[in-house]
């Protein structure tokens, strides 16, 4: 195996590792939005309880100041959940990012990889070639003492 292929296999194996890296990062992003989603999932559940909640204490009997509280306790669970949304919103671009990051990681692996599949068929090609010239030799050679032993 030549030296460059040696590297070459060097450098597969860090580009392996920093692949593997790579796609463990966009697994943990992706995880990350999924566990964000499903916390606005619960907060909006949450929210519909409570609101129901109050629909129902209001039906009956609810003085101003109990129907206010729900109010606004409702109203903070909005802005939070529009907060979580835009965190949600960052999350998934960070989840953009990290994919795109293992993309390019997984490329850079895959050249080295040609590169080396090159280098082995070329070396094949040079190996044959190299078994044709012998046995062609060899041809000749027998062709060669077979003339002198006519001749002779």
């Amino acid at each position: 195996m030549a030296n460059q292929d040696k590297a070459l296999l060097l450098v597969l194996d860090l580009r392996k590792k920093e692949e593997d890296a790579a796609l463990q990062q966009w697994t943990d992003a992706q995880n990350s939005v999924h566990n964000f989603e499903k916390q606005i999932e619960q907060l909006i559940s949450f929210q519909k309880i409570y609101a129901d909640e109050m629909e129902v204490k209001a039906r009956t009997s609810m003085d101003m100041n109990m129907y206010f509280s729900y109010q606004q306790f409702i109203d903070k669970l909005d802005k939070i959940k529009i907060r979580q949304e835009e965190g949600l919103l960052q999350l998934k671009a960070q989840e953009e990012r990290a994919k795109q990051n293992y993309l390019q990681k997984q490329q850079a692996r895959k050249i080295i990889e040609a590169l080396l599949e090159k280098h082995k068929k070329a070396r094949a090609l040079k190996e044959a070639k190299a078994e044709q010239k012998l046995a062609d030799d060899i041809v000749s050679s027998k062709m060669a003492r077979s003339l002198i032993e006519r001749n002779s």
